[in-house]
């Protein structure tokens, strides 16, 4: 919007910054109808941990039976042009979108397209990725929207780059993986997954995923500040990237499904409201009440281990005490229903509850931005200050899945444990050490029981690290011991590492120890912060009889990670969760292929 001022007229320059300003002001504050000391509140803790943390620039909205009631910006979209961040400021959201994707395979459902009870090899023929388990080799829909179809977590060439590849590519490289864990084995967070469900939007509903969310979600909610690829028309507004405290400009994400929507908290506002009215908009049916409940119930219940989180379809659940500040008696276990989502620069986060009918949404454009966007948190801040309620976060629930978990006898605890990128290798069940970096951490049996273990660390030997709130048990589950990570207070865990046994590496994957460095068809980013694989170098080595390979990158692929041989052309990583069974192979032309790259050795 241009202002022009007439010749003619001489203004004071505080009256020319008033008309300047006022307009951005208006349009920074839509919805304003919370009480003065709640904004106050809000709005100072906000700016507050913006300076804190050093986040250039954040917008949210609030929303509370039916209405939007607050909305507005902190910091900036822009820092260098002095562009203040509002709520009309668009961000991207991450993945926020896998929500929207959920609900438009459910849409799908509902018209009668798809079933999501059905393989998604039936609506994507040419995805034929194989299986190593006793499984079927089935990737049902209903699995990839939880999370729980075993499908490797991120195929990391191409993800994120400046001509992404197109999911036939990427269906493409799938099939030279195997899948990584059984199906509903546990919750492992899948990316491509989800990059798939577009793909299965695209083929039935007869339009690009682009085109069907824009037609079937955007629209109906009135979302126009949002898109997927860039909109030319509304690309002015949308924020600058800043990391490490430099603007940068964030590549595209392939798999646009999974995490590529932009968007303003006014129009997150809006799909939140659609949320909460059991899938209406102005009296019509975006989706049905019980296509939505489908989406919101906990979709964990037939998987073999647990998750600290409940887990539907594109959304996840915590449950929350509240209770009456004004009546002791007044309370109740709610849930906040929601999904973040985090890229390199920009942090989301959107959550919901249902029996409160209130909603909130986050977004950031600062790489430490994660420390803002919290969702529960500004739901409880609004609902205690605005409604009167105390708020319990973190509440203690029972772990979400009934796993008949046994006690380990000491003898069948011995073994190897692959935890992340070390190897916590007992052989005394009693005492346990192992390092992580320069940190030195014990494991020893409370003298109370003989089930449970207390940990200490210390840093290069010196230094101790408070462990005090974190335990850990070995349990069995059917025939399998699991290294189980225990929060002391609550009780909950999570599965840290199973034990592995590693057999004897064969003369073939011994002829391939060596440096090799990235070859082939990879997807450059050249202006990326991190992400650019140009010049990656891999080594693949041995440590301990087990196979070791080491990734090195400019800026990230740093990392190490313990290899489990399949046969003499395949292996996968070890360990338990996102990130693990991932498959590495030996290439007929004796390059190597890991994350979708090709290495070659160093010549």
């Amino acid at each position: 919007m241009k202002y022009y001022l007439s010749k003619k007229v001489s203004l004071p320059m505080s009256m020319v910054l008033m008309l300047i300003i006022l307009p951005e002001y208006i349009w920074s504050q839509t919805y304003s109808s919370i009480s003065e000391p709640t904004r106050h509140y809000v709005d100072s803790a906000f700016n507050a941990m913006l300076k804190k943390y050093k986040v250039e620039g954040a917008s949210i909205a609030i929303v509370d039976n039916g209405n939007i009631v607050y909305s507005t910006g902190y910091g900036f979209s822009d820092k260098a042009a002095g562009v203040a961040a509002t709520d009309g400021t668009i961000y991207r959201i991450g993945s926020c979108t896998k929500a929207f994707t959920a609900l438009s395979v459910m849409q799908l459902q509902e018209k009668a397209r798809l079933d999501i009870t059905h393989s998604i090899k039936k609506y994507l023929p040419d995805l034929t990725i194989s299986s190593r388990f006793n499984d079927g080799n089935e990737i049902i829909i209903r699995d990839v929207m939880a999370h729980t179809s075993g499908l490797p977590g991120d195929i990391i060439n191409g993800f994120f780059c400046d001509s992404p590849p197109d999911m036939k590519w990427l269906i493409g490289e799938l099939n030279k993986y195997t899948t990584a864990a059984p199906r509903l084995y546990m919750h492992a967070y899948s990316n491509v997954g989800y990059g798939l469900l577009g793909e299965v939007v695209a083929s039935t509903s007869g339009m690009s995923y682009n085109d069907y969310i824009r037609e079937s979600i955007f629209k109906p909610l009135g979302m126009i500040n949002s898109y997927i690829d860039v909109d030319p028309q509304l690309k002015g507004r949308f924020s600058k990237g800043y990391m490490n405290g430099k603007e940068i400009k964030e590549p595209l994400i392939r798999d646009q499904a999974a995490g590529l929507i932009h968007s303003s908290v006014i129009d997150m506002g809006h799909f939140i409201k659609c949320l909460l009215n059991d899938g209406k908009v102005n009296g019509n049916t975006l989706i049905s009440s019980a296509s939505l409940a489908e989406m919101k119930a906990n979709q964990l219940e037939n998987t073999l281990l647990s998750k600290d989180k409940n887990w539907g379809y594109g959304l996840y659940t915590e449950q929350v005490l509240v209770k009456s500040k004004s009546n002791a008696t007044d309370s109740a276990l709610v849930n906040i229903v929601g999904h973040g989502g985090d890229t390199y620069a920009y942090h989301a986060d959107f959550g919901f509850i249902p029996e409160l009918n209130t909603g909130v949404v986050i977004l950031t454009n600062t790489d430490r931005g994660p420390v803002v966007a919290d969702a529960s948190r500004l739901l409880k801040w609004y609902l205690e200050k605005e409604k009167g309620k105390t708020v319990k976060l973190n509440y203690r629930v029972k772990d979400t899945v009934k796993v008949q978990e046994r006690p380990c006898p000491s003898e069948e605890i011995k073994g190897v444990y692959p935890v992340a990128n070390i190897l916590v290798n007992v052989s005394n069940p009693e005492v346990i050490r192992f390092k992580q970096g320069p940190v030195k951490i014990k494991l020893f049996r409370k003298s109370s029981s003989q089930e449970y273990y207390s940990a200490k660390a210390l840093v290069f030997g010196i230094i101790p690290v408070n462990m005090k709130d974190i335990g850990f048990r070995f349990v069995k589950v059917n025939d399998q011991v699991y290294l189980k990570q225990i929060d002391v207070k609550s009780k909950r865990g999570v599965y840290a590492g199973v034990k592995t046994s590693f057999p004897f590496i064969s003369e073939t994957w011994k002829q391939k120890y060596g440096a090799y460095t990235v070859t082939g068809n990879y997807y450059r980013c050249e202006k990326c912060p991190l992400g650019n694989p140009e010049g990656m170098q891999l080594t693949l080595s041995e440590e301990k009889g087990v196979l070791c390979v080491k990734t090195k990158g400019k800026e990230m692929f740093n990392d190490k990670m313990y290899l489990l041989p399949i046969d003499d052309q395949k292996a996968v990583t070890t360990g338990i969760g996102r990130g693990t069974g991932e498959t590495f192979r030996i290439l007929p032309n004796g390059h190597l292929y890991f994350m979708g790259f090709e290495f070659e050795r160093k010549k």
